[in-house]
């Protein structure tokens, strides 16, 4: 080689060389001996092992409690209150026009000053702020439902249910529908979602008693959404997503109770752990889970109407359509990659929504809506037993 042809190779070398020699180590900064100066990955990293509670929770190394999930309690429990107001123009009160507006729309807001639970008052916490990431056009759906259900139930003197002149049952539209586009979504898509943009190394201040880290305490919200009990499914099976995914429609065959409450508690163990890689992985199922509760709700209910056709009441047909729509609706919010749009949840609306006679449709109509959230949620093995 000449000395011309030696020096264009020359940096070609120097180059091959370098990239030869980077140095190995453990670059997971999840792991315990994770090399900040390492540039290539040697296959040495190791993990904490942990041992996953059989409750929700979690201490520090002083044994101070690092689980806070105060507001997302609030929030229910107003939900619970406003859907007890709700069920008071229920019965022999469902025609005349019994409920305020001004007072769902506060409890809302939470402008409300007559919270049974005081505590409620002017706690800076709210349902419609969180309702599908504060998006104005959804929480104006909700606001308009709660003025309908103000102007009671006209026409049919017979119904036991506060429901439109179409059927249509407000009680059931704000519930289960603040279920989904509330606490589902903010527990998919917003805290479970932004974890790893999160720290998980410092406590967010001591000082004040927020002895969890950042990543601890968005994983811990996200529990509230889903229930408020530590030992849960021993308790916690008495409202909302607690309640329903306990059924055994879903138990017995999605297995939600027991599949979500192991993978919060295995998840959150392991970020206590430093152990945000196996963390994420139950994010994961966790998210994939819940995508399949809210459906599997919303089949349950349109089997439900299934049943009812042709040996029930009206009346209670529009009672379980109702639950099915409003958790057809709520499918759209799980995550920021639902498993169905929001034209594919119009496209089911129009199918089932009521008209001048109530829910009227077919059970061909019914099976339609059925096989279309099946195929769309990987729930085709358990439509039929929903």
């Amino acid at each position: 080689m000449n000395k011309s042809n030696y020096l264009l190779m020359l940096p070609v070398l120097v180059m091959l060389f370098a990239l030869g020699c980077k140095k190995k180590g453990c670059t997971d900064p999840a792991a315990s001996n994770y090399d900040s100066t390492a540039e290539k990955d040697d296959e040495s990293c190791e993990y904490a092992v942990y041992t996953v509670p059989t409750t929700y929770t979690f201490t520090d190394a002083d044994g101070n409690s690092t689980v806070s999930y105060g507001g997302q309690t609030a929030r229910m429990d107003m939900l619970s209150e406003m859907v007890t107001y709700l069920k008071s123009a229920n019965g022999s009160n469902a025609t005349p026009a019994s409920l305020d507006a001004a007072t769902l729309l506060s409890m809302y807001d939470n402008s409300y000053t007559g919270w049974s639970d005081t505590s409620l008052v002017e706690n800076g916490k709210q349902l419609k702020s969180k309702t599908a990431l504060n998006d104005a056009g959804v929480q104006a759906i909700f606001e308009g439902w709660m003025n309908a259900a103000a102007a009671g139930s006209p026409g049919d003197t017979s119904v036991s249910y506060l429901q439109s002149a179409t059927g249509l049952e407000w009680t059931q539209m704000i519930e289960k529908g603040l279920m989904g586009a509330c606490f589902a979504n903010q527990l998919t898509s917003n805290y479970l979602a932004g974890l790893e943009s999160d720290d998980n190394t410092d406590a967010v201040d001591a000082s004040t008693g927020k002895y969890y880290t950042e990543m601890e305490h968005h994983w811990d919200e996200a529990y509230g959404y889903f229930t408020d009990a530590i030992d849960y499914p021993t308790n916690g099976t008495d409202r909302f997503w607690g309640k329903y995914a306990n059924k055994s429609y879903l138990e017995d065959n999605l297995g939600s109770a027991t599949d979500i409450s192991t993978a919060f508690r295995t998840g959150r163990a392991a970020l206590s752990a430093g152990n945000t890689t196996d963390a994420l992985a139950q994010r994961d199922i966790i998210v994939a889970e819940v995508k399949q509760m809210q459906a599997g709700m919303a089949i349950h209910y349109l089997n439900d109407v299934k049943s009812k056709i042709g040996n029930a009441s009206q009346d209670a047909i529009n009672h379980s359509m109702s639950e099915a729509l409003a958790f057809i609706m709520g499918i759209q919010f799980i995550s920021s990659t639902p498993d169905m749009s929001s034209s594919d949840i119009n496209t089911l609306v129009n199918l089932i929504e009521p008209n001048v006679a109530g829910f009227t449709q077919s059970v061909n109509d019914i099976n339609n809506a059925i096989d279309q959230i099946a195929a769309a949620t990987g729930l085709e093995a358990y439509k039929d037993v929903l």
